[in-house]
């Protein structure tokens, strides 16, 4: 799908990417940039760099970037399309009409059959739940979890039939392909043979955000392993990217979210009235789901099962939503195992109180400590000067690290001192070492020619008043077309061209990094076109005509030997040569 340049920039101009960032990472001004801590790799000291002026981001650690598109297409698993309609629909700004690439529309109109599959298998689950008289050991157990009529439509609960292909037949029946119906982890089989891969199984449909169903959990009826069986990643689901039962939590008024573990303990709050309560998709906490929770929540409470699996969860998961902006409570269940347990004894008004006495992650840690023995104690003192680390706020770390060394019986001013040099020394080796594992990445495999283009271009695009001059010395063609990375079948790319040729064509105005980061999505393309955006260049006007120098005549070097290579007569011969002299004393002023 095609749509003009001027749209797609009135599309990103009326959408400030450290608005639209901000949604997912919490940024602090610091200069010209805003910077946080990175939503692709986990990392303590914020290396995550957006530029309000270039509509720009760059992660100095693991060396993503792009522009808003870019951003929101790697948050959301979406394609291009799909980014810029969603935040032309966010800024009001009305899409021409136009055709799709056959292979856009093909897309496309195979992840809309997928979604009305997940959709038509929730229904089937449901109908079988509701009116089959084979589904009475289900709605029993349903029952028997105090599960009320109207949270199980609600929720849309279902349930999987006994038979082996009864949901494979259904499907297949209102025209699914069987192929399409294995990619979305529905069935499964091999040699001729297909079969259901939910069966005899309570059916807990997964929503995402915006309501469609993406994934199924099953949870088996009487004997039978696993208990818990989840969908495995497709096109459409991502168990690190979604949360059980968001789509209905980012409704409530609540301002925090309740972080429990499982499909049955979000049920039961839901119908105590806490319609906060979300739970993770058989996996740990990841940094993709605090990144999701943090749009819709300012603090999260973490309501693990109280025996030691649930504790070291909870241990595992609060420097998670920590790094994502999030407060973080912890609340500890007592006198029963569980969340659904404890409401079934006790009711809401009593779960309300334990949240109202939920403890912030320093008191959490120190609860769950041994502090009986000498051993126990240093073993704490070891673990909580690195939780204090992770206290940004100034006046918090200094009170808890006064609590803390009463708590453990240490002198204060040492805790105080001996955190703050940690705090230093760790800050400064991550940076340091992400940093030289960016600048390693981004040079290996590039040569000379390829290094010496990127900073042209990059020159080009930080100083408009070059390209003139520049275009009078070296040409489009003398760009070369850069071949895939090694094991990359990609057909070479002409990437360099384009961005010279967008370049040249734009003389007379300013271009952003976020105009060049949209001239191609390719895999192979983007992280060239970073690294034109991102290269260092001089600052000092004498160094910036150096190096135009420097890089044009490396640049022209190549394309007239390849020309050389190709003469077809003496004239053309003698030309070539002459021109090989001139590039021997090339000087250039802006």
């Amino acid at each position: 799908m095609y749509y003009p340049e001027e749209v797609i920039r009135e599309v990103r101009e009326k959408n400030d990417i450290v608005s639209v960032i901000s949604r997912y990472v919490t940024l602090t001004r610091r200069g010209r940039n805003y910077f946080g801590l990175c939503p692709f790799h986990g990392e303590k000291t914020p290396s995550f760099s957006v530029s309000a002026t270039d509509q720009f981001y760059h992660c100095f650690g693991c060396g993503a970037g792009g522009n808003v598109f870019t951003f929101l297409q790697n948050m959301e698993n979406i394609s291009f399309v799909e980014a810029l309609q969603q935040l032309a629909d966010e800024a009001h700004v009305t899409l021409p009409e136009t055709e799709m690439s056959p292979q856009e529309k093909a897309r496309l109109e195979r992840r809309d059959r997928m979604r009305e599959a997940n959709r038509d298998a929730a229904i089937f689950f449901y109908t079988q739940l509701t009116r089959s008289p084979y589904a009475g050991a289900a709605r029993e157990y349903l029952a028997g979890r105090g599960v009320s009529e109207e949270y199980l439509k609600k929720f849309g609960l279902g349930y999987a039939p006994i038979a082996r292909n009864a949901l494979a037949q259904y499907l297949t029946g209102k025209g699914y392909p069987e192929t399409m119906l294995r990619d979305l982890n529905l069935v499964g089989g091999e040699d001729g043979r297909t079969y259901d891969r939910f069966f005899n199984r309570v059916m807990f449909p997964i929503f995402d955000v915006r309501g469609k169903v993406i994934a199924f959990g099953g949870r088996v009826i009487g004997k039978g392993e696993p208990k818990y069986l989840n969908s495995s990643d497709t096109e459409l689901f991502n168990k690190r990217r979604n949360l059980y039962a968001l789509n209905l939590a980012k409704k409530s008024r609540r301002k925090q979210a309740l972080m429990v573990e499982g499909y049955m303990d979000v049920l039961s709050l839901h119908q105590a009235g806490f319609d906060n309560a979300v739970a993770s998709l058989g996996t740990a906490l990841t940094n993709e789901q605090a990144m999701l929770l943090k749009r819709y929540f300012d603090e999260v409470c973490l309501v693990y099962d109280s025996d030691a699996a649930g504790t070291n969860a909870a241990k595992r998961a609060i420097p998670i939503l920590e790094q994502s902006g999030l407060r973080v409570r912890v609340m500890q269940v007592t006198g029963a195992k569980d969340p659904d347990e404890f409401i079934k004894a006790n009711g809401a008004e009593a779960f309300e109180e334990l949240i109202s006495k939920s403890l912030d992650p320093v008191d959490f840690e120190l609860s769950v400590s041994n502090l009986a023995t000498v051993d126990g104690r240093v073993e704490t003192l070891r673990t909580m000067k690195e939780r204090l680390m992770r206290i940004e706020d100034d006046g918090e770390r200094e009170l808890h690290i006064r609590d803390v060394a009463e708590r453990l019986s240490v002198n204060p001013q040492t805790l105080l001192r001996e955190v703050e040099e940690a705090r230093q020394t760790a800050g400064m080796q991550e940076y340091q070492e992400a940093r030289s594992q960016l600048v390693r990445r981004r040079d290996k495999g590039m040569g000379g020619l390829e290094k010496a283009e990127c900073q042209l271009l990059s020159l080009m695009l930080h100083l408009p008043g070059s390209r003139p001059k520049i275009g009078e010395l070296i040409h489009e063609e003398d760009f070369q077309p850069v071949e895939g990375s090694e094991g990359d079948h990609a057909p070479a790319s002409d990437i360099y061209r384009q961005v010279y040729r967008y370049l040249q064509s734009r003389t007379d105005r300013e271009v952003l990094a976020a105009d060049l980061i949209s001239l191609s999505d390719t895999e192979q393309d983007q992280p060239r076109l970073m690294r034109i955006c991102t290269e260092q260049i001089p600052e000092d006007r004498a160094g910036m005509e150096k190096l135009a120098a420097e890089t044009i005549r490396t640049i022209r070097t190549v394309s007239l030997d390849q020309a050389l290579r190709r003469a077809a007569s003496v004239e053309e011969l003698q030309s070539i040569v002459e021109q090989r002299k001139q590039l021997e004393h090339i000087t250039i002023h802006f």
